[in-house]
């Protein structure tokens, strides 16, 4: 081998006339952001899953003290009101 360096490859750059579309999306970009988005799913389709599989009538003593993290309104229009301990 040559002792030197080889010339590194460059992207071209986008083009004057499409500059307003803004920065060219390149391969590397282009993974992380399907890598990232494919991630995602993954985790959304698990809880889905989680969520699908759960008993709505289990019930433990321990979840009237633990609470919820940020309160959420919910929508009682079905008839059914949660439980008050």
């Amino acid at each position: 081998r040559k002792v030197e360096p080889r010339r590194t490859h460059r992207e071209r750059a986008q083009p004057k006339e499409r500059l307003h579309f803004g920065l060219l999306e390149k391969k590397k970009d282009y993974k992380l952001r399907a890598k990232d988005y494919h991630r995602k799913q993954d985790r959304l389709k698990k809880l889905k899953e989680k969520a699908a599989l759960k008993n709505p009538e289990e019930f433990y003593y321990g979840m009237i003290s633990a609470g919820k993290k940020g309160e959420r309104k919910r929508d009682f229009s079905d008839g059914v009101k949660p439980r008050t301990a």
